[in-house]
């Protein structure tokens, strides 16, 4: 799927066939070892630093297929357990309050956008990759030289939209937009609604170190 040429993320095609998404698998509901494999990653990340590099999980499917509320909690429930096995402190230019909009979710130093996908997904289709739960850690700077005000991320984000549009058939998700955007925030794009409405309530993260 991601190396279909109109696959909806062009980065992301380009990034499978120059082999530098990573893959990690959960079985048994046993991601005791995520944390260790996710450090082995961003070090690797950082030893390469013009290469973007994606760390992708996948969750052992569920039979039956789950609810949307099912996954996202799992996710969350990961995201705690990563931060609870956290080797180094939170990195100290990024706010560790979910409500600040230069949030974003950090492990190991590294600050990194989560792009949540499951089965549940019913009409923000691009949001699903399959019958289990994939999530897609993606270290921040990788965006750096596409940053949503220069010309090359205004170019790439009207891409990517224009092609979320077309293969949904629905507005650009309201919640979605750059990290810096003050009327944005990043943990609601982790994990976006199925319909067109923003999400409420507060971040089910919350940081303790």
């Amino acid at each position: 799927m991601v190396s279909d040429k109109n696959f909806v993320c062009p980065y992301g095609t380009v990034a499978e066939r120059m082999g530098h998404l990573k893959y990690f698998y959960i079985e048994n509901h046993d991601f005791s070892s995520l944390p260790s494999v996710l450090r082995e990653f961003v070090n690797l990340s950082k030893e390469n630093q013009y290469i973007r590099h994606a760390f992708v999980v996948f969750v052992e499917p569920e039979s039956p297929e789950k609810s949307f509320a099912y996954y996202e909690n799992y996710f969350w429930d990961i995201l705690k357990y990563l931060h609870e096995h956290d080797d180094k402190e939170w990195n100290k230019n990024i706010a560790i309050d979910p409500e600040d909009p230069l949030w974003e979710f950090c492990f190991h130093d590294e600050p990194m956008f989560i792009s949540v996908n499951m089965p549940a997904y019913k009409h923000r289709i691009t949001r699903n990759l399959g019958n289990c739960l994939i999530l897609i850690f993606q270290p921040r700077r990788i965006f750096n030289n596409i940053a949503y005000n220069s010309i090359r991320g205004k170019n790439a984000l009207q891409l990517i939209r224009s092609r979320v549009e077309s293969i949904e058939n629905l507005p650009f998700h309201p919640d979605l937009g750059a990290y810096g955007d003050l009327s944005k925030r990043e943990w609601k794009q982790y994990v976006i609604t199925d319909d067109n409405k923003s999400r409420k309530g507060k971040c089910p993260f919350h940081p303790t170190k």
